[in-house]
């Protein structure tokens, strides 16, 4: 169902002129897997933030179409919840609640919830580092020195939503 979802809007995507979030210079975008809106552009994949608290690390190539090595990380919340994660320099997904510091992976950030600003399915974390944030202003993304830790599992790329068939079957 979801993977029908994900075609649909891709249709209207396709359909309405483009996408309302981040265009991929390589024709390619990471779409939110459970509405298919547009995320975040392969080439804005981050490798440089690594965490120190991961469970396992793996590189990838060509995920999402990207030309280099990424690596993918497995983490655990405090909660005991496990996520694989990539980061990205920026990405289309908006935060929710406030900047934490209590179990953030990255030393020397703090974290929120980043949601789908469509269906408002949570897809990753938003980071930025502890010594740029002010106590007296709100900043709803990060600076250019924060970045994105997006779960894998909860986007899909345009390219595969592409390649997706369904057989008349399937839709009743």
């Amino acid at each position: 169902m979801r993977i029908l979802l994900a075609l649909l809007a891709l249709h209207q995507i396709q359909n309405s002129g483009g996408i309302d979030a981040i265009q991929s210079p390589t024709d390619e975008t990471i779409l939110c897997r459970s509405c298919g809106r547009g995320l975040a552009d392969p080439s804005f994949l981050h490798t440089s933030h690594l965490s120190p608290e991961y469970l396992a690390r793996r590189n990838h190539t060509k995920l999402f179409g990207s030309s280099g090595v990424v690596s993918v990380e497995k983490l655990r919340n405090p909660a005991g919840v496990q996520f694989e994660i990539v980061t990205f320099d920026t990405a289309g997904c908006s935060g929710v609640g406030n900047w934490e510091k209590e179990g953030t992976w990255f030393p020397g950030y703090l974290w929120r919830v980043c949601v789908c600003p469509k269906c408002g399915a949570h897809v990753g974390w938003m980071f930025e580092p502890e010594d740029l944030l002010s106590s007296t202003r709100v900043q709803p993304k990060p600076s250019q020195a924060g970045f994105y830790g997006i779960i894998l599992k909860k986007v899909i790329s345009e390219d595969f939503a592409h390649t997706v068939t369904l057989s008349g079957n399937h839709l009743h």
